[in-house]
């Protein structure tokens, strides 16, 4: 199975801007809540935020809750405007951070927890297991995350990791040491979505995209059996949102 997770640090280029590295159990699974926000209200839900939910996951990052978190905003692709997640751990209770998190949001701004409340029309959540993260380090957060969901069945997940190991990563690899990317992320199910499988490319600059793109479908032929093993599919853009 693929798994080559690179800790902590790499791991701020994905992470809110601002965070330092935290000493304590790899960044090892993501909780991925996505949220239908009407555009009109991404910029107040955005500085609310900002403003006060920021200052309460940067306390939960220096007491070791979680080991980062992020934000996006819907570009193009998906039924959902916003994307939080919150990174963890192999043994992160996530349930019991939820309780944690909105608790102390809405004790301490119980009008704003409301209010960014009722904005939301509806939501998804899923946790996925990160199985590489390789994120050239940088000042703040890339400005677009792209991600290719796959649903593949799963008894055929380990070769599928085995020819992504094999062919496809040593040409994300190349991508990212020519800066073409700032780096790439897979995850591997592990609760909720129909899809199992993601691969995601981080850039700085969207200019990049078709050439890595070429790039990664050149590594093998288009008849090859990889590109027959998923079931379903489907890519999303999000980009760094208002005020971030």
């Amino acid at each position: 199975m693929v798994r080559r997770l690179l800790l902590s640090a790499l791991l701020l280029g994905i992470a809110a801007p601002g965070l330092t590295a935290q000493d304590g159990p790899p960044a090892d699974r993501i909780y991925i809540a996505t949220f239908n926000i009407a555009y009109s209200d991404i910029p107040a839900w955005m500085e609310s935020y900002n403003t006060n939910v920021v200052p309460i996951l940067d306390a939960m990052v220096g007491e070791g809750v979680l080991n980062g978190y992020n934000i996006w905003m819907h570009h193009t692709g998906g039924e959902y405007t916003m994307r939080q997640g919150f990174i963890g751990h192999a043994d992160t209770d996530y349930e019991a951070f939820w309780e944690d998190y909105l608790a102390r949001y809405e004790a301490a701004h119980p009008a704003d927890f409301a209010a960014g409340n009722a904005m939301i029309r509806a939501h998804e959540d899923e946790i996925f297991n990160m199985a590489v993260v390789s994120v050239t380090a940088a000042e703040g957060q890339p400005r677009y995350l792209y991600e290719a969901k796959f649903q593949v069945p799963f008894g055929e997940l380990e070769e599928w990791d085995s020819i992504w190991e094999e062919h496809f990563v040593p040409v994300a690899e190349q991508m990212q040491a020519e800066g073409k990317v700032r780096g790439f992320v897979i995850q591997t199910h592990n609760t909720g979505s129909k899809y199992n499988w993601k691969f995601s490319w981080l850039f700085d600059e969207w200019d990049h995209f078709d050439e890595v793109e070429a790039a990664l479908f050149s590594a093998l032929p288009l008849d090859h059996k990889v590109f027959g093993m998923f079931y379903a599919h489907r890519d999303e853009l999000w980009q760094v949102p208002p005020g971030n």
